[in-house]
């Protein structure tokens, strides 16, 4: 079967991170320790390099209008855009893993391979309203996280996260597939946007509203939301910090991409359907803030911290989709860019200090933000971005969804979600007071004189690009919001059938 050029444009920016995580794990085995070094080294690069290509080649399909497809694979805007935040996310988190890895004393390039097969099906699953193509990008992403949670097995907590976050992983794919499956029964069609309108031809079968409540949950367990967010503070804090950081990003992006392409734009025209959805979302949303924020004020560790964080996040986003206009879901897309830089910054922090394994504690960061004032003071732009404080990218986003919320009538969920973001002033307020105003003990400081000073170079410069990200969203949020967020949206609407 030979593909015309239209397919390959849409093929080619999967294909391209696929290829490089298939040879990747061959170079892996070279045991012979002169050259292994070297190895090791031109594995990175080749993970940068696909990457890097993979992004230029989305950008100039972006540039040229151009929305190829292949199959029910769509490479529209809302797909590249999504397909660059993915790459972005990626490429900084290949630059921390080389320090981390390195502070860990466990680096292997197999990693490498299962972080771009995530991202490979991280883009088939933004890419499409197939439910079964859907489906198979959902596991495609979801395997390999499962393996570099538990990827530096020398940890005995790692094991342990990575099989919870299989098992409840399993759980949540299997409702998916359920809710798949109830659809097809229903509509005879595994197309969302066909299943939308043969469902307004006719009543709306219990059985359909059972099939999208499913979906729904897998949905919302991939972007941690409650009562699915059980497995997050666990699995993040037993994965490689970078891994972390990319499964808070990456993955709560391309899971909500994909919520926005089922319901609000394949399966709006559902009235009854599309009002019950956001109900429950509102419910949810508010659930996912309050515990989220409230259950991040009793942690001691700073990646549970951030996980909790994360966790209060998701209520902001589900806000937008509560909203469910166009400004709305332009919103949630600048959203997660500002998100994107914030979450990298805060937990590339831990890296830049050589904090691994078990010593993340609060304790930990005492007076290191005076050893390293420029990691220090981007962590704080970060974290304050992450509160919500004008000018960063945060308070642009809250306040985008906020107003919104309010234009709809929605005002009391508005008015949860800023005195969220002021519970949220508490916990971020306790990371920063750690590095500047606390001092290490005298058993901390020697433990420090007599540990090997850690490699930092690019966990570094990813620290400080991201809080110069932080900056410049916040500064020109039209750059994000005109220029890309609501492109996209607008033309995906146009190319649903």
């Amino acid at each position: 079967m030979s593909l015309s050029p239209n397919e390959i444009a849409a093929l080619l920016p999967v294909a391209i991170p696929a290829a490089v995580a298939c040879v990747l794990p061959i170079a892996a085995l070279d045991k012979d320790q002169g050259t292994q070094k070297w190895i090791r080294g031109a594995m990175f690069v080749a993970t940068l390099v696909a990457l890097a290509g993979a992004f230029l080649y989305l950008s100039r399909l972006w540039s040229s209008g151009m929305q190829p497809s292949l199959g029910h694979l769509r490479m529209d805007r809302l797909s590249q855009f999504t397909g660059i935040f993915v790459l972005v996310t990626g490429a900084l988190t290949v630059l921390q893993l080389w320090d981390h890895l390195h502070q860990e004393g466990w680096v292997k390039g197999e990693i490498l391979s299962l972080l771009l097969l995530s991202i490979t099906g991280m883009m088939i699953f933004s890419g499409t309203t197939h439910l079964l193509l859907l489906f198979l990008g959902l596991e495609l992403l979801s395997i390999p996280l499962y393996a570099l949670t538990a990827s530096v097995r020398m940890r005995a907590t790692a094991l342990e996260g990575g099989m919870k976050y299989f098992l409840t992983g399993a759980v949540a794919a299997a409702c998916f597939l359920m809710g798949s499956a109830l659809i097809y029964g229903t509509t005879g069609t595994l197309d969302a946007a066909e299943a939308g309108r043969r469902l307004l031809a006719g009543t709306l079968d219990p059985l359909a509203t059972a099939g999208a409540a499913l979906l729904l949950l897998g949905f919302l367990f991939k972007v941690s939301a409650v009562p699915f967010h059980q497995w997050t503070p666990d699995v993040y804090e037993a994965a490689p910090h970078p891994i972390t950081a990319f499964m808070s990003v990456a993955t709560k992006g391309v899971a909500l991409v994909a919520l926005l392409r089922i319901f609000p734009l394949s399966l709006a025209p559902v009235g009854p359907l599309d009002a019950k959805m956001k109900s429950a979302l509102a419910v949810l949303a508010v659930l996912t803030l309050v515990i989220g924020n409230l259950t991040a004020l009793a942690q001691r560790d700073v990646k549970r911290i951030l996980a909790y964080s994360s966790i209060s996040h998701a209520g902001y986003l589900l806000l937008g989709f509560v909203a469910g206009t166009e400004q709305a879901h332009a919103a949630v897309l600048f959203y997660l860019v500002g998100y994107l830089a914030m979450n990298m910054g805060a937990f590339g922090l831990l890296t830049v200090l050589g904090l691994v394994g078990d010593r993340t504690g609060l304790e930990h960061l005492r007076g290191k933000g005076w050893a390293r004032p420029e990691a220090g003071f981007a962590a704080i732009l970060c974290l304050f971005s992450l509160a919500g404080i004008p000018p960063m990218a945060g308070f642009f986003g809250k306040y985008m969804i906020f107003k919104e919320l309010i234009l709809q009538g929605h005002v009391g969920l508005a008015v949860v979600g800023v005195l969220a973001s002021l519970v949220s002033m508490g916990y971020y307020l306790r990371i920063v007071i750690a590095l500047f105003l606390e001092k290490p003990s005298e058993t901390q400081l020697q433990e420090e004189a007599e540990r090997p000073a850690p490699v930092t170079a690019l966990s570094g410069a990813t620290l400080l690009v991201s809080a110069a990200m932080v900056l410049v969203i916040g500064l020109f949020p039209g750059l994000i919001m005109n220029g890309f967020a609501l492109r996209a949206l607008h033309d995906v609407k146009q190319m649903i059938p």
